[in-house]
């Protein structure tokens, strides 16, 4: 049996580390998490982590979003009918929520309290950090520069092949 406190965070992170810039548009980020099959991405300037966001960062803002643009609609009595947009019986316009969604950068949903480890971090620490924070991921970092990252999913595939 593997014996996971001697496996380390080094050994399974992924080194090609996708990242995410902070003036980046929010549409890119979630075109790019798409296209790479992952579910979230450590946000870096000028080599230097400044925060993570995750697709359920990006789902929460736009739920959020459905619900204030709903809540305005029945409380207002906006009028659907009159164009592409919601206007007052006085003719002024009320700019949907999710239209200004799509102008958020990733700053704007990112988290910046990232939970970090090192590459000398064990498995078994990591799978702690990830239960007690209740996250999916782990960004491994050499000072402030992230050099990898560890999912949950890297950790259930060690275990699978550990068995």
């Amino acid at each position: 049996m593997t014996d996971f406190s001697k496996v380390t965070a080094g050994e399974i992170m992924k080194r090609n580390l996708i990242t995410a810039r902070p003036d980046q548009e929010a549409t890119e980020l979630e075109r790019l998490l798409i296209d790479k099959n992952i579910s979230g991405v450590p946000v870096v300037e000028k080599g230097r982590l400044l925060g993570i966001v995750s697709r359920s960062d990006i789902t929460r803002v736009q739920v959020m979003g459905d619900a204030l643009d709903s809540q305005i609609r029945d409380e207002l009595h906006w009028d659907e009918r009159q164009g592409d947009g919601f206007k007052k019986p006085e003719g002024e316009q009320f700019e949907m929520f999710q239209d200004r969604l799509k102008r958020f950068k990733v700053r704007d949903l990112m988290r910046s309290q990232v939970v970090t480890c090192t590459a000398s971090t064990s498995v078994s620490q990591l799978a702690g950090l990830m239960g007690k924070n209740h996250i999916h991921r782990v960004v491994v970092v050499d000072g402030e520069q992230p050099i990898g990252i560890v999912s949950s999913l890297d950790i259930v595939k060690l275990v699978a092949q550990a068995g």
